[in-house]
């Protein structure tokens, strides 16, 4: 708290007749002038509600008010402070207590701010006000060994309808918070009680489950989601932690499961769900969540958007074509005419259906629309209503992709070269694109070169060495893959793309194959689930001779996603078990949806096919 100084007198005049002015005001009935009434005076007999209502402080109490707003104004703030603290302790004032906190904030004076506070609350123990502000500055200030019982007592201070809520949201509240397991602590302590009492609150459990699974201790947080989930069934909070531990723990996709077999799941649950699917390249089961959505709720139109990406990365533009559709067509109704999202929330708009870019979006789906079905220039034409799509490198980009497939690469490759760049990353995401551009043309050499440049100005990033370890696999240079993925691990030793693609690559030339089962099993457990992943470790059981282990692999990773290089591997192990009828079908699909694969295009040749 700074320390009172004496004003220059032109700055105290200044600042009396701001002091006189706001005591005019007071005088009206602003709150710390009815706190001084009522602290200093006795009831006063009715009055007609024509008369005047006067204030009742005395004049001592609006002289020191007036000093002290005169010392605020002037920038002493230490003496307006404690002039307020020491009148609301004499008059237990609520409003003068608020004042002094007010002032102490303002000067980001916080332990003057929470001596403040602290005494307000126990002058008026009930006040949920003076709770909010003790909450709030312990927050600001770090202070976590109080944070718990404020929380607590908050909550309790809260009408009982809107305690679940406040519970929901402290998760979030604490995010601010630097170590996670104290606010996972933090919070159990503060909702101990909607967790022991009968019955207990699904809510409290949500909130302690989140705390957990931000700490990454991930058998609390499932514990938590089941406890939640056994309180009340249709909980739409307790479905989401379980979406969001299925990254840690698999098992909890049983709760999610179970929750969207109820005739009572929760829209927002499945959605959740779908997107999740998606992030783990499951684009089968994706799709179908989508469908069994937008059967029952077709105005969801982020869910359009959703499934029409969907259906592009399972290579079917026609029907991503109609997800768009779907899309224009409610984005066209005017809030006045579309239908009304009534009840529970699950079917409020998700920020994909209000924002600028889900238009940028939907009009870079369509261009990829188009680019699937060989259609280059509708598909330009479809950039072209992108607004701001010279600013856009990921529009940018896909513009140059598609010069590059009409013969014009090195324009291509100049138009992603000429975007500005404000930052150093700027540069990197740009050699990144052109390495991703180079990649699509089969200019694997060039590819290399340019991400050799990445690596150079950008040393010892993971992510770029893992992207040139995989470029020199393709160039048959097999030391240098190994190498750098082996520097992407030690850099990034939770990224699990590194360790399967060098175990993959182990397994692919029938090299070192307990190591590579050893390597793909570690990116497994990083990603479990994943059907690339899980497509590894089926081929490397096929050239280990396990081919019962390697079929049932391979037959998950297609569920999940029935990708082209996949469908070559179940193929291939099918071919080599008799099952050549089926073996030849899974390839014509793949062959449908990517006709170019290199795997597909291989394995065919290799075992003298005819598709």
């Amino acid at each position: 708290m700074p320390a009172p100084t004496a004003p220059k007198r032109s700055h105290s005049l200044t600042a009396l007749g701001q002091a006189l002015a706001f005591a005019g005001l007071m005088l009206m009935g602003p709150a710390v002038v009815h706190a001084a009434d009522a602290a200093t005076a006795a009831p006063a007999p009715a009055e007609p509600s024509s008369s005047v209502q006067n204030s009742r402080m005395d004049g001592a109490l609006f002289y020191q008010l007036l000093v002290s707003e005169v010392q605020a104004r002037s920038g002493n703030v230490g003496t307006a402070y404690q002039i307020y603290l020491e009148l609301a302790r004499k008059h237990k004032s609520p409003e003068l207590f608020k004042r002094a906190v007010e002032i102490a904030l303002q000067a980001r004076a916080g332990e003057e701010a929470l001596t403040a506070a602290k005494a307000w609350r126990q002058v008026t123990p009930q006040s949920k006000e003076a709770a909010e502000f003790n909450v709030q500055i312990l927050l600001a200030m770090g202070r976590t060994t109080d944070l718990a019982d404020a929380l607590k007592s908050l909550i309790q201070l809260s009408p009982a309808p809107q305690q679940p809520l406040m519970i929901a949201s402290l998760p979030r509240s604490l995010a601010r918070l630097p170590d996670r397991k104290v606010s996972a602590q933090i919070i159990d302590e503060a909702t101990l009680p909607w967790r022991q009492r009968q019955p207990a609150l699904a809510e409290a459990w949500v909130a302690s489950g989140e705390g957990w699974l931000a700490a990454k201790d991930i058998p609390k947080a499932l514990e938590a989601a089941k406890k939640a989930r056994a309180l009340q069934p249709q909980n739409l909070g307790a479905g989401l932690l379980a979406v969001n531990l299925i990254d840690e723990d698999p098992s909890a996709e049983d709760l999610v499961r179970q929750q969207l077999a109820r005739g009572d799941a929760p829209n927002l649950l499945r959605l959740a769900y779908a997107r999740k699917l998606a992030g783990l390249q499951r684009m089968n089961e994706a799709a179908q969540q989508l469908d069994t959505l937008l059967q029952t709720q077709p105005d969801q139109i982020g869910a359009w958007l959703t499934l029409a990406a969907v259906r592009l990365e399972l290579h079917q533009p026609d029907q991503a074509e109609v997800a768009l559709q779907h899309y224009l067509a409610l984005k066209k109704r005017t809030p006045e005419t579309a239908p009304p999202k009534t009840g529970a929330p699950e079917q409020a708009p998700t920020a994909v259906d209000t924002a600028e870019a889900s238009d940028e979006q939907a009009f870079t789906l369509l261009a990829q629309v188009e680019e699937q079905k060989g259609n280059w220039p509708a598909a330009l034409e479809w950039l072209d209503r992108v607004e701001n799509a010279n600013s856009s490198l990921l529009i940018q980009t896909q513009r140059a992709k598609l010069m590059a497939k009409q013969g014009k690469l090195a324009e291509g490759r100049a138009l992603i070269r000429a975007m500005p760049e404000s930052e150093p990353r700027d540069a990197l995401a740009k050699l990144q694109a052109e390495t991703q551009l180079l990649r699509d043309l089969d200019q694997w050499d060039t590819a290399y070169s340019v991400m050799a440049e990445a690596n150079q100005r950008f040393p010892d990033d993971p992510d770029l060495l893992y992207e040139q370890a995989m470029l020199a696999e393709h160039l048959k240079k097999f030391d240098e893959m190994e190498t750098m993925l082996r520097r992407s691990i030690e850099l990034k030793p939770d990224n699990a793309n590194p360790y399967n693609a060098l175990g993959y690559s182990l397994a692919d030339r029938n090299l070192r194959l307990d190591e590579a089962r050893a390597l793909i099993r570690k990116a497994l457990d990083l990603r479990p689930g994943d059907p690339f992943i899980t497509d590894s470790l089926g081929w490397l059981e096929f050239r280990a001779g396990r081919v019962a282990e390697a079929l049932a692999l391979l037959r998950q990773a297609y569920q999940a996603r029935p990708d082209p290089e996949i469908a070559a591997h179940l193929g291939e192990v099918m071919w080599s078990q008799g099952e050549r009828d089926e073996a030849i079908k899974i390839w014509r699909k793949a062959q449908a949806r990517d006709a170019k694969n290199e795997a597909l295009l291989d394995t065919v040749k290799r075992l003298q096919v005819q598709l």
